[in-house]
């Protein structure tokens, strides 16, 4: 069955000339002239082999804003025919870019669309067009979306530095939040080896490793594999090299790997016995046979957190509270590490502790913190999805103690683009995350 596209039944040989400039507006008015005695001057693009899906364009028009075109539709001595196929260009974006060619067209509205119309704007050297997708992805491109442009990227446009620079700057900004993406499970094997590689700024190298884990888990369940570690190490040995362990603690490896099951106990205890003796020179290769070979680089990619964000949760009409529990949701808009959060409180001991869950009746702690007064720091960074809703719950312990806050209000908070959602109640006076 052939689905019609909406704008072949509006050929590009009527389109009004108001939008274009004055010196093509004159000639596609000669070419129009030229087109009522000889069908020379127009052509039918054809996208696939599918008879419907055609529209009429001028071949001067298209020639003056592309040389490729001007060499398909002008200069090759091929260029006679009266329909020019176009078999794998996405019908949608090349209406977009038409559009843009013949009215100047540069609204954008999707990251999907932007990433296929520069596709074809680099195959059609639409310079024009060019520029507008790339501007278009530099105002869109988040931690939470980035490993979709860098997919292209990979597989596409290896040589392009400005997308390359575009997605090294938000993997230089937070490469924890970018791991964390959904978006991570979707990369192919040679997308997944470049990333490893990059400068990701993480807290640990346990979250490379854990990501890699969990892109490994998503591989095999589209492969319908049981999620064994025998058939996870098989998916992930060849990226396992790209990982250093030696610079984790010995804790960090324990919680994070041993428990995994994905190195065998030979390699564990080499690498535990290394990261315990950090003066010695493992060499170059791990003396284990045939095993795996082990990373032997120390040099931490760990980075200093320089870019924490407070958000300062205002705005509602507060009183002082005295209640033993406080539950209220957290709703994050992006991926978020959560270093800590700020309290108020006022009289008795001022103790108070914090428990965060997903909002699930089965979910365990995630994280907790505890302490006296208004911080209430976590010890290790909390990773916190885009869209997901946690529950926070606040308890005080002594009775006589009061907290500042708002009951049953809700409010959106944001900053720097970041947007977080808190309902009912606003029990908090600030949120402190990168």
């Amino acid at each position: 069955m052939v689905v019609p596209i909406p704008w072949i039944n509006e050929p590009f040989t009527n389109i009004k000339i108001s939008s274009l400039s004055s010196l093509e507006g004159i000639l596609l008015q000669a070419n129009r002239q030229f087109a009522s005695t000889t069908a020379a001057s127009t052509v039918n693009l054809l996208h696939g082999n599918i008879s419907l899906l055609w529209v009429t364009v001028h071949r001067l028009i298209l020639s003056m804003r592309s040389p490729v075109f001007e060499d398909l539709l002008l200069l090759n001595p091929a260029s006679k025919s009266c329909v020019l196929p176009l078999k794998d260009d996405s019908p949608w974006a090349f209406q977009w870019l038409l559009n843009h060619i013949y009215t100047d067209k540069h609204e954008i509205d999707s990251m999907e669309l932007a990433l296929q119309i520069l596709s074809l704007a680099d195959k059609y050297m639409v310079a024009s067009a060019y520029d507008t997708s790339i501007r278009y992805l530099q105002t869109v491109v988040k931690r939470n979306n980035v490993l979709k442009i860098y997919n292209y990227l990979v597989h596409l446009f290896a040589d392009n530095d400005s997308l390359r620079t575009l997605c090294k700057g938000v993997f230089r900004d937070n490469g924890n939040a970018v791991l964390l993406s959904p978006a991570l499970m979707d990369l192919t094997p040679e997308a997944m080896s470049q990333l490893l590689k990059e400068p990701l700024r993480i807290t640990s190298e346990t979250v490379i490793f854990k990501a890699l884990v969990k892109w490994g888990q998503a591989q095999l369940k589209l492969q319908g594999k049981p999620l064994k570690p025998s058939a996870l190490r098989q998916e992930i040995t060849h990226f396992l090299p790209l990982i250093r362990f030696f610079t984790m603690t010995s804790d960090e490896f324990v919680q994070n790997v041993l428990t995994t099951d994905v190195l065998t106990p030979e390699e564990n205890v080499y690498v535990l016995k290394q990261i315990a003796k950090p003066q010695s020179d493992p060499g170059h290769h791990s003396p284990l046979g045939k095993s795996l070979q082990i990373n032997t680089s120390r040099e931490s990619r760990a980075s200093l957190i320089t870019k924490m964000r407070t958000v300062l949760c205002e705005g509602v009409n507060k009183t002082w509270l005295r209640e033993p529990t406080y539950q209220f949701h957290l709703l994050p808009s992006d991926n978020i590490v959560l270093l800590a959060v700020k309290v108020q409180l006022e009289g008795g001991a001022e103790d108070v502790q914090l428990e965060i869950r997903k909002e699930d009746a089965n979910s365990a702690v995630l994280a907790s913190a505890e302490g006296r007064g208004a911080n209430l720091s976590f010890k290790n960074p909390v990773h916190l999805r885009e869209s997901v809703t946690y529950v926070f719950t606040l308890q005080v312990s002594d009775p006589v103690t009061a907290l500042y806050g708002s009951k049953f209000s809700q409010k959106v908070y944001e900053i720097e683009g970041f947007q977080i959602s808190l309902s009912p109640g606003v029990f908090i006076q600030a949120v402190v995350f990168f």
